[in-house]
């Protein structure tokens, strides 16, 4: 495993909740232990691994240590476009692996200003969200197709490259 891939974890974790956003000291804990699984070495990393997993400020004040250790190697977002991108390919990666209900992923991503531009690959899902809030009137079929639609839009967006710099053109 590359370095990338060993750090997605931690990346993920401060992309979402930031290090001083961390709630819960054994995400943290985990996401680093991930993170030296797949190969990354740092100390900070090593100490965040070894945490008790109740010390929930010691995990915000490592994490931020973490970030500041491993710097342009974790390859966070540097605009709030990029970090709203970010999250909506989280959000599109939980839907397509089951972690995530089509409904979730949609408000998520819905949430997010990208998912207001109707520029943006992911316009469309405005017009889930509008039909799962009025789920009692939209046909199990038709349901059906929205969610299939979903889906096919989240493998198009996460085919395209997530490279921060290649998204510095879209909407």
């Amino acid at each position: 495993m590359d370095l990338d891939e060993a750090l997605k974890p931690v990346r993920r974790l401060l992309i979402e909740d930031g290090a001083d956003g961390v709630r819960d000291a054994a995400v943290a804990v985990s996401a680093a232990r991930a993170a030296l699984v797949g190969g990354a070495d740092a100390p900070t990393l090593w100490e965040l691994a070894v945490l008790p997993e109740w010390d929930h400020l010691e995990a915000r004040r490592l994490l931020a240590a973490v970030a500041e250790e491993l710097g342009p190697a974790l390859r966070l977002p540097v605009s709030s476009q990029e970090c709203e991108w970010a999250q909506a390919r989280y959000a599109l990666e939980d839907l397509l692996a089951g972690r995530l209900s089509p409904e979730g992923a949609a408000w998520r991503i819905h949430c997010l200003l990208i998912a207001y531009d109707p520029g943006s690959p992911l316009w469309p899902i405005g017009a889930f969200v509008h039909h799962a809030e009025e789920r009692q009137y939209v046909s199990d079929a038709r349901y059906a197709e929205l969610v299939a639609e979903l889906h096919e839009l989240a493998r198009g967006v996460l085919a395209e490259p997530a490279d921060p710099a290649d998204l510095a053109d879209r909407g």
